[in-house]
Formats: structure tokens, sequence, C-alpha cells
């Protein structure tokens, strides 16, 4: 009886020691949990444009995102444990800069001494954010940590700031030529803004109030310096009287005063090898672009959707340009294009059309000789002899497949160099072949494969 007695009190106190140590273990994993979370949030946050680091404004921020809990009381599910985020933010003004006046809102205490004057207000915000959460083990105890990033004013503190602007964004539908933002900011002397075409820019004086104003021109005449349809951003900063920038603000405007032009460079011809009629175009320079189709004119019935087939949609990417015709009429056929966007009541709208006459099929070309690839920087070199005779516009690089056939495409030279990189070859072996292709489109037979890696 005595030895089970001892016996007894031994295992107690083992049993004592692993609920403890299991306990610990707990409480560190939590704590662990907590660390990594603070760390993220505080890492999220430097992410964020400096005026969102105000108030409830860095909760909304950073919920958004969908990745770091949700809810008011704020919650974050990790580790098996419920967190509980509490997030405060303030401001910070140096005095060596001189203090606003009145001090900015929510200012961090103690409220800095010094001369006031400073007309830009806060240098600095800090955001604190407290985690907690119940302690392992601990009914109605909680365990917590803190941690705390402070950002500075990306104008440094010092170049006046825009306090608001409109309209924040607007869409323009009309044949106006000009598009107007009026920017309110703290005292400055110049605000600068620039437009995302590449080429508008402006400035205007003031105290705090500027508008600017970006002439747009009129509409229609598809010129290379048109001001065309779609989305565009101004860019606006405000200059004290030393030249100090301060931050910059984005307008958004999209455009959309007419249907899409017609694409440019649309050609095409017979090919005889795949027996289709081969079509490519220049991409539109419309930002609104949502796509493209063609069609073939029909004698007496409606026009044929060529690209993309009936049954694959109503329009090809917009970054398509090219397609074919893969049962085209023998003799003479007529090829519509257009581009599609959308109209002012979000419609799908097609746009001027171009149209383009196919004859009869030009003489095949000969093809070329000594297909070859080697390896060069680990991507694949082809290279190839032109033919002996006739002109050749550029040459058609097919790769895999069994057939050469349409659908076993794979790239093309931009004009009649004779050599090709694959860029992209993998990891895989490939088979290759060429085809030379004139001004009509018509392409010779071809001549391969080589693979590659070869043996």
């Amino acid at each position: 009886m005595v030895a089970c007695l001892v016996l007894v009190v031994g295992m107690l106190g083992v049993l004592s020691l692993l609920t403890g140590s299991l306990r610990t273990t707990q409480v560190n994993s939590e704590r662990v949990g907590a660390t990594n979370l603070a760390r993220r949030l505080v890492e999220q946050t430097r992410a964020l444009d400096y005026e969102d680091m105000a108030g409830a404004l860095v909760q909304s921020r950073l919920q958004a995102g969908g990745e770091l809990g949700s809810g008011s009381p704020w919650t974050f599910e990790g580790r098996g444990v419920t967190y509980t985020i509490t997030a405060t933010t303030c401001t910070y003004d140096d005095p060596t800069d001189g203090l606003a006046s009145p001090a900015p809102d929510a200012i961090c205490l103690p409220q800095p001494s010094g001369s006031s004057g400073d007309s830009n207000g806060d240098d600095f915000r800090r955001t604190t954010f407290r985690i907690s959460w119940p302690k392992a083990g601990l009914s109605g105890i909680d365990a917590a940590v803190t941690q705390a990033t402070l950002v500075s004013n990306p104008a440094g503190g010092l170049g006046p700031r825009i306090l608001s602007f409109a309209p924040v964004a607007q869409t323009i539908t009309t044949s106006v030529s000009s598009v107007m933002v009026d920017w309110t900011t703290t005292p400055a002397q110049s605000l600068r803004w620039t437009v995302d075409d590449g080429a508008s820019a402006g400035s205007s004086s003031g105290s705090t109030s500027f508008r600017s104003t970006w002439d747009i021109g009129t509409t229609g005449s598809g010129s290379a310096s048109e001001i065309l349809d779609g989305s565009y951003q101004i860019s606006a900063q405000p200059f004290d009287d030393r030249n100090i920038a301060g931050e910059v603000k984005r307008a958004n405007v999209v455009l959309n005063r007419r249907q899409a032009y017609a694409p440019s460079s649309f050609t095409g011809g017979h090919d005889t090898r795949l027996d289709l009629v081969d079509l490519q175009w220049s991409p539109n320079r419309e930002r609104d672009i949502l796509g493209y189709r063609v069609m073939r004119e029909r004698l007496l019935q409606s026009d044929l959707q060529i690209c993309p087939a009936a049954d694959q949609g109503s329009m090809l990417a917009p970054t398509t340009t090219s397609c074919a015709d893969p049962s085209p009429p023998s003799l003479l056929a007529t090829y519509r294009i257009v581009a599609i966007d959308r109209a002012a009541n979000n419609a799908l709208r097609d746009g001027d059309s171009d149209t383009l006459a196919i004859g009869l099929a030009s003489a095949r070309p000969a093809a070329p000789s000594g297909l070859a690839a080697q390896t060069v920087n680990d991507q694949t070199e082809l290279s190839w002899t032109a033919p002996a005779s006739g002109t050749v516009r550029f040459y058609r690089i097919y790769r895999d497949g069994t057939e050469v056939g349409y659908s076993d495409r794979y790239d093309r030279t931009s004009q009649d160099e004779t050599t090709y990189d694959d860029t992209d070859p993998g990891t895989a072996t490939h088979r290759y072949w060429v085809t030379a292709v004139n001004s009509s489109f018509n392409e010779s037979l071809a001549i391969g494969p080589v693979t590659w890696p070869a043996g």
C-alpha cells in the first residue's frame, strides 16, 4: 500500500509537469501568432497612402484585402485562436518647421512646444495595434501584444498638401474639347499637373484654389495627335514659394466621345497550302477597345461572322491581330472588320469598319532550306536559308503538332530575317517547322521538323 501511494504521488507530479508544459507551449504559440499578426498589420499599414493613416480608415483599408480579419470589433482567426485587434492613429507635428495652429486632429500627446505657423500640419503619423486574446487555460484573463509604426509624410512635412479635388472621377461622352478639375490645397504658390497620355501637362498659379484644364481637342479626325477614347489619370502636385513639392493626387477621366475607329492595316490573302484566307490588322490605339469582329460579305444575305466562329463568342480578344477564314470562296471575297467598345449606356457597340477585297491566290513561294536548331542561353535558336528565288515577306514558325496546320502555328518573324529565337521553350522536347510567306500571304511548303534539344 505504501509503495502504491508513493507511485501515485510520483505519477501525479509527472502529470502536473506535462500539463504545465503543454499550457506553456500553447501560450507561446498564441503569442507567436499574435506577434506575426502584428508584424503583418504594420507592413500593410506602411503600404497605405499617407492620407489613409487616419482614424477608422486604417481599419477599413486593411480589412478590404480580406486577409487581415474583419468585423467590428475587429477580429482575426489564427492558430485556433480568435484575436481582437484595436488600431489607434495619431499625428505628430515637428516643432522645427513651425507648429500648425490649431494642432492637427488626433495629435500624438504631449503636444510639442514651439512657434506656430506651419500651414502643412503633421509631419508623421503613428499607428498602434493592440492584439488581445483569451489566455490559454485562464478563463476571463486576456493576453495582449502591442506594436506601432511611424510613417513620415511623403511630402516631407514641408510641401503643401492637396486637401480635396472635384470631380474625383468623370466620364466625357459629349464633344467637349476640355476637361477641368478643381483642386483645393493648403497654402501654395502653384500647382503642376500631367496626364498619362504622354503629352499633356500644365500649371496654374494661386494660393489655395487651382484649376487644371486639359485640352482634349475635337474628335473624329483619327490623326496621330487626337486624344482617343479610354481611361486617363490627371496627376496634380502643389508647390510652395520655395519650389518645394507637396503630395500628388490623381483624378480619373474616362473619354467616350465616339465609336471605335476602324482597325488599320487590314490586309490578307489566300494560303493555298492550308486552303484558307489569312487576315491581319494593327491594334487600335483607343484604350477602351473590348475586341474585334471579322465578317465576310455575302450577296443578298447578311454578313457571315468569320472571326471568331459563331460558336466561339461575339468578339476576338483585344490583343488579337490576326485570324483566318477556314472555308473561303474559291474566287473573290470581301471581308469587313470592326473594333468593339461600349456606348454611353454601357451597351456593346460596333465601330467604324474597314473592308478588304481578296482576289485570286498568288503563286506559292518556294520553300526555304537548311533548317537547323541549336541551344543559345538555354533557348532555342532556329536558322535556315532563304528561298533561291522570289520575295519573302516573313516566315512562319510551327511548333509541335502533327499536321503543320493552322492550329500548330506558333509565331512568325517580324520581317524576312532567317533566324528565330524561341524564348520560352521550357524543358520539354519540341519539333519545329518553317514556311516562307509572300506579300499576298501565300506560304510555301513546310521544311522540317528539327527537334530541340537535339538527340
